[in-house]
């Protein structure tokens, strides 16, 4: 087997990419004559696994020859590697593939593909099938890493569950060779698109896991790799002909054209609380609907409201605990908007303004309403606003409401000083006004999650 085949497989069939805020883990199932590598104290870090074994020789259907299994002991180890890179960002002229345009395209068309009887778990926007911006390393990129956007998401199917990936990249190497322990079918589409299937395991530690997956190679060079794991092949939601399919999404070809207007995919938000509140697995569904039906409400009732760039009953999870979030922004202007949602707080207590921790930044106004909840208002100004990304001198303001239950809703507002005045101007833009935010904290939500 060559060097370069040796590396398709371990890239495509191996790999697991996980991109974290420090950057990227890359973790994979390596033979073990080629990761058999030493640390300083002359133990080899991996770890141990068995794979299925692989039958040679074998007739794959779809294949006209099939070629042996890279030579080795057949043990594997797991290993991995974290590397850092700079934040990443749709539309990057370094890989002008992947727009914010297409990247939502590309997550519609998956969301769409799964099965009718087949849920997403509630999760925030980067684990609900939403692709990632491509992650830019540079120089530091792992041999063997190639860019690309990655989509994931927990499918739910009868009452069985399992995380999905979907990977994404441009290729020039075209289809590879039927390999033995590579695939178990492959397929060819009416327009060139070809697939491969496989079902196969491994174990670590006498724990095994099975795994399914797909990987299609477009006619344009895009590749498409698929795949999801679980304790029992019986139980994984998505069925062959489920994964199959997907990879074979002609969306996902990278030169698939985007629809005029496509708006930029949601990203996650944050929920900042004081007290701890549990994770995303407490929040309900309809806890949630009626949480977003309480804001629309609200948001309604506002005389004159201005126009939003996203509806504002749009929360989604914050990933981080049982709370939700939602951001937009005043549509022709640089003011934001942001609503959190959160339970399990504790009622605030009026400032003490000779705290020495409370010497910097504004402070908040408290007020306790007669159902004994308490109202917390924020303001700052041009000299100790924030700076934001671009350099723009940024004023907040916001509305706290917490209830004697612990919920808390949060309305926040920001306003971009334009980083190119060089002079300063006659009048600051403003934040929405506290009447608007204060209309949001006091949405007519009863309990969360």
């Amino acid at each position: 087997m060559t060097g370069a085949k040796r590396h398709d497989l371990i890239v495509n069939t191996s790999v697991v990419i996980t991109i974290v805020a420090a950057g990227i883990v890359v973790a994979g199932l390596l033979p073990r004559d080629d990761a058999a590598t030493e640390d300083a104290t002359g133990q080899n870090p991996g770890e141990q696994v068995v794979s299925e074994p692989v039958r040679y020789p074998v007739d794959i259907p779809g294949c006209d020859t099939v070629q042996a299994p890279p030579e080795g002991d057949g043990s594997l180890r797991f290993s991995f590697v974290t590397v850092g890179g700079v934040d990443a960002e749709y539309d990057n002229r370094a890989y002008p593939w992947l727009t914010a345009g297409k990247a939502t395209a590309m997550s519609e068309a998956v969301r769409a593909a799964l099965p009718a009887e087949a849920d997403v778990a509630l999760a925030p926007p980067s684990r609900s099938f939403v692709f990632q911006p491509v992650e830019d390393f540079g120089e530091d990129a792992p041999e063997g890493v190639q860019p690309l956007t990655s989509a994931t998401g927990q499918v739910v199917r009868d009452g069985s569950s399992a995380y999905a990936s979907i990977s994404v990249t441009p290729s020039e190497t075209g289809v590879p060779d039927c390999v033995a322990g590579d695939l178990d079918v492959r397929t060819t589409g009416p327009d060139g698109t070809v697939v491969d299937i496989l079902d196969t395991w491994y174990e670590v530690s006498g724990t095994r896991t099975y795994t399914r997956s797909a990987s299609a190679y477009h006619p344009d060079g895009t590749r498409v790799h698929v795949s999801l794991s679980g304790p029992d092949p019986n139980t994984l939601p998505l069925e062959t002909t489920d994964v199959a399919n997907i990879a074979a999404l002609p969306e996902l070809a990278l030169t698939a054209p985007v629809p005029p207007g496509t708006p930029a995919p949601r990203q996650d938000c944050s929920v900042y609380a004081a007290s701890p509140a549990g994770t995303v697995d407490d929040i309900r569904e309809d806890s949630l609907d009626a949480a977003n039906a309480a804001l629309t409400a609200a948001w309604e009732s506002i005389p004159n409201a201005p126009r939003l760039s996203r509806p504002i009953g749009s929360l989604v999870p914050d990933g981080f605990s049982a709370g939700a979030c939602t951001d937009a922004d005043v549509v022709d202007t640089r003011i934001g908007l942001s609503v959190s949602v959160i339970g399990g707080q504790v009622l605030p207590s009026p400032v003490d303004p000779y705290d020495p921790a409370t010497a910097y930044g504004p402070l908040p106004v408290t007020r306790t309403l007669p159902d004994g909840s308490v109202v917390q208002i924020e303001d700052s100004t041009i000299v100790d606003g924030l700076v934001s990304e671009d350099g723009a001198t940024r004023l907040a303001r916001s509305v706290s409401l917490t209830r004697p239950n612990g919920l808390q809703i949060t309305a926040r507002s920001t306003a971009d000083v334009d980083p190119g005045l060089r002079t300063a101007p006659l009048a600051l833009p403003e934040p929405l006004g506290f009447d608007i935010l204060e209309t949001l904290a006091q949405a007519p939500i009863a309990e969360w999650p």
